[in-house]
């Protein structure tokens, strides 16, 4: 019974998802644009195969990969993987305008898309899809392979096949691949005429569905063959961007050492004197640059009021040390070198990336010539010990390394020498590097085996962590074999539950780094961010504005050299996902075509948008006017905070360590919380229930939890009470929020309060600009007390993670950490802040949003049965919700609390969502329980009659076959906003209505209506993701669904245990009825929406508009 209940339930899923498809293929065929047709035909593609392959644990690196390997795992009929070998290939180039489809092959590409997934999922196609394409007869999509004679400058291939390891007369090593790719289908490819050791790590690292890059090969005499040369290199998956300066720390006189790549990314690293020496000599020659008459002396304070925190940590005696060191040692070789650059344009700290090499970089100096345009001179500067003569292994790999870089973005063509300065160096500072083909082939074999490590761990290989020992760090530093010392043994002595954890987050986190970076293991329906970065050099310009992930035709208009901002005019508008705050990179548009792999790009965050203007804030403080003054237009889009992603994942090595053994085992819920008894004394503003809440957190000795629900004042009245309670028994408090917009909130509530506190991180905050003011003046021991001189500090997680060690080094005790938003953080990113502290507070709501994680759900179910036994089921489960389940399954009845008085909504719409919170909400305000009177006369026409028939209305929208999108509901939303705006008149602001939608291309056909009504572009109209945190008297919510796989989209399911009962939850559902103070209107497709259990419910209780 139990077997066929599951075939029935996978029978019913696979025609859920084949009808779901079918719906889509539709629509692409409606689609009147042909190049946006192509680009619906290519993104179906991609979705059917994420879906197919959701469930495999390794990493495809690109579709072509994903499908096959799904074509090597099924029985694909020939044709059917013609046809979808040809439609991939032909839909590739299409998009990217080489190749236009024409007429007759759009019906071709409707018909391999249709009849691919009859076969996957054994469902027939609706009659009304298969007879689109009945003209076409026998006729299929099909390509004919080209075999180019001679030599290839690159071969982009798949793996398919690695053959055994031969060797050849000579003794060396050769390789057979079976390989195929877009042009010349199967062949096969030889590795031979390599460095031997190439040869054999290749064969370790090659696995079938790898991509590579080998450059420099030829054709052999049967034309389905090819082979390397001694001049060829191959790239390992280079799409996947590897940091240059940590593969160079790699190598040392005796060679490299890959694990030490792993070491240093897996291991928290600290700070030092010598690394903050380094900046400050970096700083002092980027000033030197840009004003060539500043004195030492200036030059010098300017650099440390750049690094405020870190210099007051260390202290003024370390810091005059610093001074009369650089000050005798440095300056005059840095004033010398900048004699030898006069009249030349330099770029300072150029940011390159390589997609040819898989490699990245930035650049210390980069010196141009104007009169050739192909001269570009590297400087690198090392601020260190420098050796007798030539220069120290690593620094010259870091060079070899930059050579590439250029030649990859400027060609063959690139000119111009590449040398260290040592500035500590008391004779030849200047010391040139030549790039060999040796050194650049031992650069990419350890980028190589990086990579290869990469993907073994984030797919739950873990030998190589066995490997890090003391015996593997001979012939490295003392400081660097230390690090191999304490990981080892962490290693041995780490209990195995610890080792469990760390293994499935571990991995957990390589997946999420290695989605961000180039897409691999991505959820099926993220198509927005389906290639990752790496979306900056594959997709072409109309796919990307196609996803809202590009700003192009921006004109410079001005530069703030003291605040490194640019200001660009928006020429264009166009509709886009960028938000304030947002990471990205700005670059120059240098011909038709994008061209970010050949030029230099620019790293910062978006610091103001509005219609018509965009501020750029950058991280590089040394540009100039004359740089944006060469190009005419300039393009916007996304960066990923790749260090993010590594501090998170060395924070899971404190799992590991004898340290915080007790922590760990705390945090996995093996111990008791433990708490004592407080006499203190109600507040006349607190109900019994907040009292007690307040009294708790204060009580608790480890930890304590606080959920609270909509509304419920977490922020403005608990986290303020219990903090200034805090800081009366004279404890230092950090708090910190995922967001800055939190953290900014928080920052209004405690001076509201009146409660003393220190922002960290804000450039222009308060805070900021008093200790840079200190620092100028020279008065960096009133910095210090101006920061000791606090007990309470906030921050964002990201910053307090980089921040927290200068202020223990300040003498901060770590007596309690305060988390809001804490139900949005992944265990690791908020593992590293809880470890330290004598006691945390984590403030959040697991009925809301949780965790965004961008790898395919599968990935995330937890295998180790230890944990398993442990609650910990899912590794997308915030630390918060895990631990307040634990306590509730153990009774730990002291440990969290929930708030039960809302102050938001009205009772009427509460009653949408309380029953997510078993019923336990009530309101706290006399105006929350007042009667219906907004629109009291109900003989009106139009939106006066529908917003009369109460403070829930539904009205149900017309069927649309357009994914992601509705005409007729954008045209409602605008219309209504249109009437609200007339309706209250003067008293109408971006506080009165706020606009929900799930879908980006909804948002973006809105605000195409609002056209230049001022007064509505100020409405926030966002997603829910974007929504979380705010309120407004009305939200209209437009859901644009037609078909009922959209529902799953909708959807976010979690579950809230209240006694004894489980109550599933609907979080995307509950946090958008909740953003509503008075009103709610819902307009979407009804028999679509009574699909969901949630929807069915909420639309039972909601009156019926009729337009």
């Amino acid at each position: 019974m139990q077997t066929a209940t599951i075939h029935y339930l996978a029978d019913m899923q696979a025609l859920h998802t084949a009808t779901a498809f079918y719906a889509r293929i539709k629509e692409a065929h409606s689609i009147p644009d042909t190049e946006d047709k192509t680009r619906h035909y290519k993104q179906i593609l991609e979705m059917l195969f994420r879906e197919l392959t959701r469930k495999e644990t390794r990493s495809f690196g690109n579709l072509f990969a994903r499908m096959q390997f799904y074509f090597d795992r099924q029985t694909v009929p020939p044709d059917i993987h013609q046809q979808l070998t040809a439609l991939r290939i032909l839909t590739n180039k299409a998009t990217r305008g080489m190749f236009p489809l024409q007429d007759a092959e759009h019906l071709l590409c409707i018909k391999a898309l249709t009849e691919s997934v009859a076969w996957c999922y054994q469902v027939t196609p609706p009659a009304t899809l298969s007879s689109l394409y009945t003209a076409t007869g026998s006729h299929k999509l099909s390509l004919a392979w080209q075999h180019r004679p001679g030599s290839l400058a690159l071969l982009k291939c798949m793996v398919t096949m690695v053959g055994a390891l031969q060797t050849n007369t000579l003794g060396k090593y050769t390789l057979l691949l079976d390989v195929k790719n877009d042009e010349q289908g199967d062949f096969q490819l030889q590795l031979e005429h390599m460095d031997p050791v190439a040869v054999l790590s290749l064969h370790g690292l090659l696995r079938p569905y790898d991509t590579i890059h080998v450059l420099h090969c030829r054709q052999g005499a049967q034309g389905h063959e090819y082979s390397t040369t001694a001049e060829s290199q191959v790239v390992l998956e280079p799409d996947l961007l590897i940091d240059i300066s940590d593969l160079a720390e790699c190598f040392t006189h005796k060679g490299p050492n890959r694990l030490l790549y792993l070491v240093k990314k897996l291991t928290p690293q600290q700070s030092s004197p010598a690394a903050f020496k380094g900046n400050l000599v970096n700083a002092l020659l980027d000033e030197m640059l840009r004003n060539r008459e500043i004195d030492f002396k200036t030059s010098f304070v300017e650099a440390v009021a750049e690094n405020v925190l870190q210099a007051a940590a260390y202290g003024r005696e370390k810091i005059n040390e610093m001074f009369r060191d650089i000050k005798q040692q440095h300056w005059g070789n840095l004033h010398n070198t900048v004699k030898e650059l006069k009249d030349k344009p330099v770029r300072i700290e150029p940011t390159f990336f390589s997609a040819q090499y898989g490699l990245q970089g930035r650049l210390d100096l980069m010196a141009e010539d104007d009169t050739d345009e192909y001269r570009k001179e590297i400087f690198e500067l090392k601020s260190g010990k420098c050796p007798d003569y030539n220069t120290w292994k690593n620094h010259e790999m870091q060079v070899v390394g930059y050579n590439l870089l250029l030649r990859s973005a400027f060609g063959r063509h690139r000119k111009g020498s590449s040398a260290i300065l040592y500035s500590a160096a008391t004779t030849t500072p200047l010391r040139n590097v030549s790039s060999t083909h040796h050194t650049e082939n031992d650069l990419l074999l350890l980028r190589n085996e990086v990579v290869g490590m990469l993907l073994r761990l984030a797919g739950c290989e873990f030998e190589v962590l066995s490997t890090i020992t003391t015996a593997a760090a001979m012939g490295l530093p003392s400081f660097s074999a230390a690090h191999f010392t304490t990981f080892e043994q962490a290693w041995q002595t780490a209990p195995p539950v610890a080792k469990a954890y760390y293994h499935e987050f571990l991995a957990f986190m390589l997946r999420e780094y290695l989605q961000a970076k180039c897409g691999m293991f991505s959820e099926m329906n993220r198509e927005e961010d389906a290639d990752g970065f790496a979306a900056l050099w594959l997709q072409a310009e109309k796919d990307k504005l196609s996803r809202f992930n590009i700003i192009p035709g921006l004109r410079f208009r001005e530069f703030d050299a003291l605040n490194n901002s640019v200001l660009f005019d928006i020429v264009v508008p166009v509709s886009h996902n960028f938000r304030k705050g947002d990471t990205a990179i700005i670059y120059p548009r240098t011909s038709t075509e994008l061209q970010p792999l050949q030029q230099q790009l620019l790293k910062g965050r978006i610091e103001d948008l509005g219609k018509d203007q965009l501020s750029f804030s950058l991280n590089n403080h040394q540009m100039t006017l004359d740089f944006f003054l060469h190009f005419d237009e300039w393009i916007i889009e996304h960066d990923i905070y790749e260090s993010n992603y590594w501090t998170a994942a060395a924070s899971l090595f404190h799992v590991l360590s004898p340290r915080y053994r007790e922590r760990t085992e705390m945090l996995l819920g093996l111990k008791t919380p433990r708490w004592y008894p407080l006499q203190r004394t109600t507040p006349a503003m607190f109900n019994a229930n907040q009292e007690q809440i307040v009294k708790q957190a204060l009580e608790a000795q480890d930890y304590y939890l606080l959920q609270g629900p909509p509304g419920t004042g977490k922020t403005s009245s608990l986290l303020t009470t219990i903090v200034g309670e805090m800081v009366k028994q004279e404890q230092y408090v950090i708090i910190v929020a995922f967001t800055n917009k939190a953290v900014e909130e928080i920052c209004l509530k405690l001076t509201a309060k009146e409660i003393p506190h220190l922002r960290m991180g804000g450039r222009n905050s308060d805070a900021s600009l008093t200790l840079r003011k200190y620092c100028l003046e020279g008065s960096l021991d009133e910095a210090r007390q101006y920061i000791t001189g606090h007990r309470v500090f906030v921050a964002t997680v990201a910053t307090m993670a980089t921040r927290l060690e200068q202020l223990t080094m300040m003498g901060i005790p770590t007596d309690t950490l305060i988390v809001d938003e804490a139900s949005q953080l992944t265990e690791p990113q908020l593992l590293g802040l809880l470890m330290p502290f004598r006691k945390f507070i984590l403030i959040g709501d697991q009925n809301q949003l949780p965790p965004v994680v961008a790898q395919e759900e599968y990935f995330c179910q937890v295998k180790a049965p230890c944990l398993r036994e442990l609650g910990i089921l899912d590794l997308r489960t915030s630390i918060f919700e895990r631990l307040i389940q634990r306590c509730k399954t153990s009774h730990w009845r002291h440990a969290w609390g929930m708030l039960n008085t809302h102050f938001r909504m009205h009772d009427s719409i509460a009653a949408l969502v309380n029953h997510y919170y078993a019923g336990q909400l009530s309101s706290g305000r006399a105006e929350q329980r007042a009667g219906f009177d907004l629109y009291p006369d109900q003989q009106q026409q139009g939106w006066e009659r529908v917003l009369s028939l109460g403070r829930k209305v539904f009205i149900n929208s017309p069927y649309e076959a357009t994914s992601k999108m509705n005409k007729t509901e954008a045209k409602w939303v605008v219309s209504l906003l249109q009437h609200l705006k007339a309706s209250h008149g003067k008293g109408f602001s971006k506080d009165t209505v706020g606009v929900v939608t799930p879908w980006r291309t909804q948002i973006s056909l809105i605000r195409e209506l609002i056209a230049e009504d001022e007064a509505l572009q100020d409405i926030n109209i966002d997603t829910v993701e974007r929504f979380q945190g705010s309120e407004n008297d009305i939200i209209i919510v437009s859901l644009a669904v037609y078909h009922a796989a959209q529902v799953q989209t909708l959807q976010c399911l979690g579950q809230f245990n209240w006694d004894e009962s489980e109550i599933e939850v609907d979080r995307k559902l509950l946090v958008t009825l909740s953003r509503a103070r008075k009103q709610v209107i819902l307009l979407g497709h009804e028999p679509v929406l009574q699909d969901s259990a949630h929807y069915r419910k909420v639309l039972g209780e909601m009156s019926r508009g009729v337009l």
